[in-house]
């Protein structure tokens, strides 16, 4: 008895819950609206955004929940344990962080695993990059006549492993002007990502500049999170589909080119080439959004794309 007399941490620990769920998280709570922060994430390749905005939705919940259990546990020992108020006060006031500390340690709630949980999977863009810039409007590209070599227009022929001989008999018989050498990469023939007859459809209704081969899709978040915003590859899935657009002036083409395999796709930009890897946010203020140029839902990036950490 005359232990129990004494107030110490020890003893104040004793009075503690074994675990405390310091913020309960509704089911409609999720981070649907947070783009700019995962875009943010993923180009500082790092959670640390993330976790920074959670901590600032949450923090002063968490910081008012064990503000009520400290009220508690002094009451405890003044009602329970016949401590003096005064004496309570200062004890609690002397070591009040070491009590604060004990309290968030022994908390169960994990508010970021709730709501990456509540989450709905994030439509994206996978954009080729190139030496040769991009590739414009038909209109424009047709005027002096689609040529394979050191252009934008090749690049995307070898990215789609089409046979460029077979593309330019396909140009020349649609009646368009080619020029310079088309090879005949017999190699790639029954291997393509996606059929001759989608590619020029897509050529021919591509009526904006500065265009991008894109791939899209959906990634769920908690993958991301898990791979710590840190990509070295996304797959793809057959089925998904790639097209022309320009996020720079909110235009493109169909986007209705079907893959006839899984994509494999290396995340890195070297010498202005490569992929590069982008939420398809409507609220971006930098750039424009497939879905919102467009108007169309989710269901319109087909599938969720395997993602592989870097």
């Amino acid at each position: 008895m005359e232990e129990q007399e004494r107030l110490t941490m020890e003893f104040v620990k004793s009075l503690m819950d074994k675990s405390y769920t310091l913020v309960w998280v509704d089911y409609n709570d999720n981070l649907d609206n947070c783009r700019d922060t995962i875009q943010k994430c993923l180009e500082e390749r790092s959670c640390e955004s993330l976790w920074e905005k959670v901590d600032e939705w949450y923090g002063d919940a968490e910081w008012e929940a064990v503000r009520e259990i400290v009220s508690k546990l002094k009451d405890e020992c003044i009602r329970l344990h016949d401590f003096g108020e005064e004496e309570v006060d200062k004890f609690f006031q002397e070591h009040e962080d070491e009590i604060r500390e004990e309290i968030y340690d022994r908390n169960d709630s994990d508010t970021l695993k709730e709501l990456l949980k509540n989450t709905d999977d994030i439509p994206v863009r996978v954009e080729m990059l190139s030496n040769y810039d991009c590739i414009n409007s038909n209109w424009l590209e047709s005027q002096e006549g689609y040529r394979y070599k050191e252009s934008y227009f090749g690049d995307m022929i070898d990215a789609l492993n089409l046979n460029p001989a077979k593309v330019k008999k396909m140009l020349v018989e649609k009646g368009y002007t080619v020029y310079g050498r088309f090879p005949d990469k017999k190699y790639r023939d029954g291997k393509e990502q996606v059929s001759y007859e989608q590619f020029y459809h897509e050529l021919i209704n591509s009526c904006c500049g500065a265009n991008l081969l894109t791939y899209i899709g959906k990634v769920s978040l908690q993958e991301l999170y898990d791979a710590g915003f840190s990509l070295g590859e996304v797959i793809i899935p057959k089925g998904n589909c790639c097209g022309i657009f320009s996020s720079m002036y909110g235009g493109g083409s169909l986007l209705e080119m079907e893959l006839l395999k899984d994509v494999r796709l290396k995340l890195e930009v070297r010498d202005y080439h490569g992929f590069r890897f982008r939420l398809d946010s409507e609220n971006s203020k930098y750039e424009c959004s497939i879905k919102h140029v467009y108007g169309v839902c989710d269901s319109f990036f087909g599938e969720k794309i395997g993602l592989v950490a870097s």
